[in-house]
């Protein structure tokens, strides 16, 4: 008894290009490679350039206007409360005031790496209305919008660019 084994068939080969090599490094068009620049190549092969281009500063405005708005809204209960805990989480010694060292680590766990020590002591010297060198509540509820802002605008930039969306 013989059993019928078919010829295997070779895939159908597409020219490839070399793949660039991946690095942790800025290139020199100041993107970096990550996950996803494999799918933004795929989409710019699709698009072309041009149109690629078009549609990432569409979604770019897009997502800058959401966050704008977003730290821009009304206050409601829950954004109080939100921010309430946002100012107990950061207050580590809990004396209700927020003095800059907790501040400045406070910024550093949201994200924002690039905020030195001179704008750091900006933020406090605008934030703090009593002039006491440290935060209460009141005013860390008046300043949050005005620091998070464009600080989460330029934290969704280089999220974009470290995951490979903007090669």
């Amino acid at each position: 008894s013989s059993a019928f084994v078919p010829a295997p068939i070779a895939p159908a080969r597409m020219p490839v290009r070399p793949a660039p090599a991946r690095s942790a490094v800025l290139l020199s068009s100041q993107s970096r490679e990550g996950i996803l620049s494999p799918a933004v190549r795929a989409a710019k092969a699709v698009l072309g350039d041009e149109r690629l281009n078009k549609l990432r500063g569409a979604v770019i405005a897009k997502h800058t206007q959401f966050i704008q708005n977003f730290v821009s809204a009304p206050p409601t209960p829950a954004s109080e409360a939100l921010a309430r805990k946002l100012f107990q989480l950061a207050d580590k010694n809990r004396d209700g005031q927020l003095q800059r060292d907790e501040v400045r680590a406070a910024l550093l766990a949201l994200g924002f790496t690039h905020l030195d020590d001179d704008k750091v002591d900006a933020i406090m010297a605008r934030a703090d209305a009593d002039a006491n060198g440290s935060l209460d509540f009141d005013e860390f509820l008046a300043e949050a919008p005005k620091t998070l802002k464009p600080n989460l605008v330029k934290l969704a930039k280089r999220n974009g660019n470290d995951l490979g969306l903007l090669v």
